[in-house]
């Protein structure tokens, strides 16, 4: 660029030297007379301006040469420039994009006082803050308590270590609402500045799962650990006691008691306490059914409840008012039917006992009062052997006298017979009732089967048997609450294959026909359309189908009928019923789209379902009637189970992109209709027929 200028200047000076020249002859030549001196001087003149001319074309031509160069270096820059530019901007884009479509919520932060630099859109939609608004954004806002000093425990790690994370972060949104995140950071540069990068997942619904499951394993412990002690209490009272305690210690009660039925229930015999202070004890061994919630549950046998006995009409003991206490739980022990006594609990506080501890209470009433009924038949079977020995001892008296008491001697003879008819009834008993399943751990069974297989005898191996098959039936529970908790995750594994259902539900009524035969039921299968092909995985599609058909068999009685039916619906037929079939689901139509279903009905002519617990029924741990009748059985008429089977099927039915709801009107031999919606394989309906 200097030379270049250089050469204008000089260009310049030429041209104004070469007018001057020109100017200066001319003038010469006007002024001089016409001799030989002046002309040689103008034509000096002339032949300087002429050499002024050339140079001065010399230097243009270089000058114009040189231009062209200087504008074709400076077009080639100015493409780069804009080609770095344009680069640059698509990187930006680029970058904003994918910041912003990330599955997983991204943000930068400022490693001196940790807060938010940036944020993507997932950050921005899951703490309800705008961007803008997040890098203003106070941390003791964005933290309640504690979670705001971990949060800076956190920064600091990663500065010390390069990486850091912390599964069990409290975040407060923008409306307050507050959620668990786990978020794992990582010191990182963006551009010419070291900042913290993190990534953040909402894992509060998997807390929670994890929360319940350890409450439904510790109860499973409770269950176990109440059965052993009434298999191996030594007495009636002190297997009361120790259950008792228990039971207050996991219920987080200050005391409680257990009553026992005497005299066809007519009295009420309070036989373990604790927490209870004297003047309330005399006022409670007092009670008679139908006085107070415990005497009501005597009377009734369906458990009572209040959270407030203080404010409670039905409270009938000015001495319970007077000891402070609040919380009240109060449920039937049940033996075959029968209810043998109650189970209390209270707290000193205002407390509403949650629906899945009355369930646990409810269990551990069954089985304590199946402990109580072989107690009691065990006291009535030692009086039994006491007048027995009498009867010996006067038998042996009376020998001398054979003849005249021979009829004494053969009613003796009858009653004996009769007890030990009682003692074998009894050992059936007991061996049924109080050595139950939940008693058992399928490990210690199978231990115990390889050391003793050599040793035990024929009785032996059939206890080891009833151990088996209570940790056998243990074992199921607790594969369907694991399956619930993986369905409720979304982390169970599903088949993607086709699969054809005439053909699947063909193989469940196989299964189910000795059940049918034996139970004299009915069972129908009409066809399906031979295009009824979904995809997914046949073999939870079978469990699914089966559950049905199960509960189908236990709720109707001999000589019903149980029917499966099914045909295409398409999508328009779908929508008319939306409305009606909503209460069923959460998000089947927004992902239901125009995909063509197939539509299983599994239907009976049996007990039927009250419309208001049509929704229920679907929930985990509901049961259908009253819950002190309950029995466990997979093919009797009334059989029941935990209350897992038709919530298993809504969601192995859900994860298949489908969905489950029931019609019935609750009333006798119309039964219930179970429909089951599959969405079909793509292309199915090109199937031949």
């Amino acid at each position: 660029m200097e030379r270049h200028n250089a050469i204008t200047r000089s260009t310049k000076i030429l041209a104004g030297l070469t007018v001057g020249a020109i100017l200066f002859a001319l003038v010469l030549l006007s002024l001089a007379q016409p001799e030989p001196s002046a002309w040689l001087a103008a034509a000096l003149l002339l032949s300087l301006v002429l050499v002024l001319l050339f140079l001065h074309a010399r230097l243009t031509t270089r000058l114009d040469r040189r231009n062209r160069v200087l504008e074709q270096e400076a077009a080639h820059w100015r493409e780069q420039a804009d080609h770095r530019e344009k680069s640059a901007r698509i990187a930006r884009k680029r970058y904003q994009q994918i910041l912003d479509h990330a599955g997983d919520a991204i943000f930068f932060i400022h490693p001196e006082d940790g807060t938010l630099v940036e944020v993507n859109r997932q950050t921005e939609i899951l703490l309800g803050y705008s961007a803008e608004q997040a890098r203003h954004l106070s941390l003791s806002v964005l933290f309640p308590g504690v979670h705001h000093r971990r949060y800076v425990r956190l920064v600091k790690r990663v500065l010390k270590h390069g990486y850091g994370e912390e599964s069990n972060l409290v975040f407060r949104r923008q409306d307050g609402s507050e959620f668990i995140g786990a978020v794992h950071a990582r010191l990182g540069e963006m551009g010419e500045e070291t900042l913290v990068h993190g990534v953040l997942r909402d894992v509060t619904e998997v807390k929670r799962i994890e929360k319940e499951l350890r409450q439904k394993n510790q109860d499973l412990l409770l269950i176990n650990q109440i059965a052993g002690r009434a298999a191996t209490s030594q007495g009636l009272d002190e297997m009361l006691t120790v259950i008792l305690n228990e039971v207050t210690q996991a219920m987080v009660a200050d005391g409680g008691g257990i009553y026992l039925l005497r005299h066809e229930g007519t009295d009420m015999d309070l036989r373990a306490h604790q927490g209870i202070e004297e003047p309330v004890l005399a006022e409670l061994r007092a009670l008679a059914p139908g006085q107070g919630l415990a005497g009501r549950v005597a009377v009734s046998g369906h458990p009572r409840a209040s959270a407030n006995l203080q404010k409670d009409f039905r409270l009938s003991s000015q001495a319970v008012r007077e000891a402070g206490w609040h919380g009240f739980q109060a449920i039937p022990l049940t033996a075959q039917g029968r209810t043998l006594g109650i189970l209390f609990v209270f707290t000193r506080s205002k407390r509403v006992f949650s629906r899945d501890q009355v369930q646990l209470l409810m269990t551990i009433g069954r089985h304590l009062g199946s402990a109580v009924e072989g107690a009691e038949l065990l006291e009535a079977l030692r009086w039994q052997i006491r007048l027995t020995e009498a009867s010996s001892r006067e038998l042996e008296r009376s020998r001398q006298l054979l003849r005249e008491n021979l009829s004494r001697v053969e009613e003796s003879n009858r009653t004996l017979a009769r007890i030990d008819r009682m003692k074998s009834n009894f050992l059936a008993l007991a061996s049924h009732e109080l050595r139950t399943p939940l008693t058992c751990v399928l490990s210690g069974a199978e231990m115990l089967e390889g050391r003793l297989q050599r040793c035990v005898d024929q009785e032996g191996e059939q206890i080891l048997g009833i151990i088996h098959q209570g940790a056998r039936r243990l074992e199921s529970i607790v594969e369907d609450l694991l399956e619930v908790a993986r369905i409720e995750s979304q982390s169970i594994y599903l088949a993607q294959e086709p699969v054809h259902l005439p053909s699947l539900l063909q193989e469940v009524g196989a299964a189910f026909a000795p059940v049918m035969a034996e139970r004299n039921l009915c069972y129908q299968l009409d066809d399906l359309p031979e295009v009824a092909c979904v995809c997914g995985d046949s073999h939870h599609l079978k469990k699914a189908f089966q559950r049905l058909v199960e509960n189908a068999v236990k709720f109707t009685p001999a000589g019903g009928q149980v029917r499966i039916s099914g045909g295409l619906i398409t999508p328009e037929e779908l929508r008319h019923r939306e409305e009606e079939l909503r209460k069923f689901t959460t998000s089947f139509f927004e992902q239901a789209g125009h995909k063509p279903m197939i539509r299983v009905c599994v239907e009976d002519s049996g007990v039927g379902i009250a419309p208001e617990e049509h929704v229920q029924v679907f929930d985990k741990f509901y049961e259908v009637g009253d819950i002190t009748e309950h029995f466990t059985s997979n093919t009797r008429f009334g059989g029941k189970g935990v209350g897992l089977g038709l919530t298993l099927v809504k969601g192995m039915v859900e994860a298949h992109g489908g969905m489950v709801w029931v019609e019935s009107d609750g009333t006798m031999q119309k039964g219930s209709a179970f429909h089951v919606l599959l969405p079909l394989e793509e292309g199915s309906a090109l199937l031949p027929d």
